[in-house]
């Protein structure tokens, strides 16, 4: 109803503002994070890798004379990007709703779609960042020293943060276009050969032959050499903007292409 023909004394009900939407969104998912098995099953994982990794490698000498540091504090990363899979939870969490009926409910309140789509990709990302947070809360325990203190440790986060984003845009738009959660999950295994095309567990100068050009393709490979920077070798402005760059633009990138398959998809239901 338009001003000139609404009924003189009748207030209309104002829509929401964009921030009022995703703080009502936010809160119901992360309602129905806190009570989800599997909000915790990553977690348990990413520190089990790091209890296995650094027990398998962590007292070897040699080992730590060719990556040039403390096995711990390299491996550490490794755990912090593990904890990334938590972000696939935002494409499990909408796809659901998309299964239920409640995506078409959403749509017949005055809730913007992009709303619709941005809330379940920030609960993914806070999940990210504090699964990684709870592991280099860890790694500090154990011994961790950050080469650049508090301040490099706050730009690890911001990091997994960032990459949290980027894959939970991705398991949005891949969920919605498959339609299903079990899919949504499945997309996920994408994952695991990013992580051993990367320089996992040896520098990237160490890698040889196709394994070191998969590497170089690899955005995963600027997450670890970054965040090990910060770790181990302290500040490096270029490595840090480039790493940034790199993660910022694929975080960009998966988020606009969640929004247009999410805008898509609504539209034909």
């Amino acid at each position: 109803m338009t001003a000139s023909t609404a009924t003189p004394g009748v207030i209309l009900p104002a829509t929401p503002s964009v921030l009022v939407q995703l703080g009502i969104l936010l809160g119901r998912l992360l309602r129905q994070l806190v009570v989800a098995p599997t909000t915790y099953i990553n977690l348990m994982v990413s520190l089990f890798f790091l209890a296995v990794y650094t027990g398998a490698f962590g007292a070897s000498v040699g080992f730590e004379m060719i990556i040039g540091a403390d096995f711990l504090t390299f491996i550490l990363p490794v755990s912090i990007v593990n904890a990334s899979l938590a972000g696939a939870i935002a494409g499990q969490l909408l796809v659901d709703d998309l299964e239920s009926g409640y995506l078409r409910r959403l749509q017949a309140m005055p809730i913007s779609r992009i709303v619709i789509v941005l809330a379940p990709i920030l609960v993914g990302a806070l999940l990210v960042l504090t699964q990684a947070g709870l592991v280099v809360v860890l790694g500090v325990v154990l011994g961790v020293d950050a080469a650049t203190g508090l301040a490099g440790l706050g730009l690890v986060l911001l990091l997994s943060l960032m990459w949290g984003m980027a894959f939970a845009g991705y398991a949005v738009a891949t969920g919605l276009m498959a339609g299903n959660a079990a899919a949504a999950q499945a997309a996920t295994i994408i994952f695991f050969p990013l992580v051993f095309l990367a320089p996992t567990f040896m520098p990237r100068d160490q890698l040889q032959g196709w394994l070191q050009v998969a590497a170089a393709l690899n955005p995963t490979t600027y997450v670890l050499e970054t965040m090990r920077g910060l770790l181990i070798t302290g500040w490096d402005a270029s490595q840090v903007a480039s790493g940034f760059a790199i993660i910022g633009a694929l975080c960009l990138g998966a988020t606009l292409w969640a929004a247009r398959v999410a805008k898509r998809t609504t539209s034909r239901r």
